[in-house]
């Protein structure tokens, strides 16, 4: 049997551990202080997200927060340290930070920082700061360093990302996604594996055994793709400066819609999942999974995916300059996403914002590719535009004036209700979807003209669709 109350003092202990109030606890599971409290005290229990929330945060495994072993337990995802780094160091303070870096390293790069270390050549610090204010002006200001070898647990845990990302760029690799990313890509053109290259000018490309070769050209890896003909949005963003406008524009309304927005499910749905790999599909300017980059927490890589290298390179930047997480690693992918330069079963999640839906006359082949791609037990998560009802008399109106449009709005092929939707997965090959609606379709107008000049997919409905293969 259960024991609340015993489940509600381990709960305290490890928070306490932790150095954390049930404010700032609360804070970090997106809970109120009350149901901390309320756990804590034994009235009611964490729902099972909760509890790998926990788990995930306090370093336990589930049993041990319920069963009551408080022994600390690694994760799954961290790595023992190499033994040629271990026989480096007799000190287990240097052991131990370097074992917070090796969920975000490879043995290679541990076995070099470690030798660095041992020679002198590396020191890892944390600065602190005391500013002594008069009248809201700095009249006297102390500065002290911390060595990160004697960091407590905790704090090496939530440094630890800062650190190897900051390493990284010392040591002159900014790219630390590519690395992983080379483990995951094949040629497009003949299958076979694709390897990072370093040439004599320290360019960055990847080769396959049958002589195709293809650059990273300002952080993003080229496949040569094109936009497709009558579609070049990309070129009214003649500068980064036209990008960021892009970015910062509220956006449409419509798209905003829902008791709760699609951005919103679609991040429960991430952060319950935690994908180790996650891939963005005709991102465009990643509208979409900007949202969930602020708030993974997670060692993660995000593979950025469209057709332009233009708005890819802009997304390079703006993401590595003004939303910078050290937990993400991105990697951007110029290329077809109807025939990814990506292995079969490598990514745990594909997320789309739209996406599918941008491709056009190649949405379904897109929509297989994301399930090639997809390791068995990895989940598509997209947004979707769906008809309310073919029969009903809305829908026909809609349907009508949607078909009265000419060629030059590159129309879809077609208009699925969510019946037919869920059976395009089936087919897919899914075991299962879930799908939740966001926003029902739009009344029909009165007249016989097509409102919309832009967008024109907007009268319809939306749901957010959780796909597992």
């Amino acid at each position: 049997m259960i024991d609340r109350e015993q489940i509600g003092i381990r709960i305290a202990v490890l928070r306490k551990k932790a150095g954390l109030s049930q404010q700032a606890l609360a804070d970090k599971l997106g809970v109120s202080a009350q149901a901390v409290s309320k756990w804590e005290g034994g009235k009611n229990l964490p729902d099972i997200d909760m509890f790998r929330e926990l788990a995930w945060l306090f370093h336990m495994t589930i049993d041990s927060i319920v069963e009551g072993d408080l022994q600390f337990v690694q994760k799954s995802g961290q790595k023992a340290l190499p033994a040629s780094v271990e026989a480096l160091f007799p000190d287990a303070e240097r052991r131990r930070f370097l074992g917070s870096l090796s969920t975000y390293c490879t043995e290679a790069e541990l076995d070099g920082m470690a030798r660095e270390l041992a020679r002198g050549n590396l020191e890892f610090s944390i600065q602190a700061g005391i500013a002594r204010m008069e009248g809201g002006a700095l009249q006297e200001e102390k500065r002290v360093s911390i060595p990160a070898s004697i960091l407590g647990e905790n704090t090496l845990r939530e440094t630890a990302p800062y650190f190897a990302k900051a390493l990284g760029e010392m040591t002159g690799n900014t790219e630390p996604g590519l690395r992983r990313m080379a483990e995951l890509m094949c040629c497009p053109e003949c299958g076979e594996a694709l390897s990072m290259e370093c040439g004599e000018d320290d360019t960055i490309y990847f080769a396959c055994k049958g002589g195709h070769r293809y650059d990273v050209t300002d952080g993003v890896v080229y496949f040569g793709s094109r936009e497709i003909p009558g579609e070049l949005w990309s070129l009214y963003m003649r500068n980064y400066q036209d990008y960021l406008r892009e970015q910062r524009h509220p956006g449409n309304p419509r798209y905003q819609m829902g008791a709760v927005p699609c951005s919103e499910v679609r991040w429960q749905s991430i952060k319950k999942l935690r994908p180790r790999v996650i891939l963005d599909m005709a991102c465009g300017t990643c509208n979409g999974l900007k949202y969930d980059l602020q708030r993974i927490n997670w060692p993660c890589l995000v593979i950025m995916t469209d057709v332009s290298h233009r708005v890819l390179k802009y997304n390079k930047r703006y993401f590595s300059e003004e939303m910078a997480n050290p937990y993400v690693d991105i990697v951007c992918l110029a290329c077809d996403c109807a025939r990814l330069p990506i292995r079969n079963g490598c990514i745990d999640m594909v997320v789309s914002n739209g996406g599918f839906e941008s491709m056009q006359s190649k949405m379904m082949e897109g929509f297989r590719e994301a399930y090639r791609v997809l390791k068995p037990g990895g989940h598509a998560v997209y947004n979707i535009s769906i008809v309310a009802d073919h029969a009903s008399e809305n829908t026909k109106k809609w349907e009508h004036l949607y078909n009265s449009l000419d060629e030059s709005y590159s129309l879809h092929e077609t208009l699925f209700d969510i019946g037919e939707w869920e059976a395009v997965c089936r087919e897919t090959g899914y075991s299962s979807t879930e799908t939740k609606e966001i926003y029902g379709e739009l009344p029909a107008p009165e007249g016989d003209v097509f409102p919309f000049e832009n967008e024109i997919m907007q009268w319809m409905g939306e749901y957010l669709c959780v796909s597992e293969k």
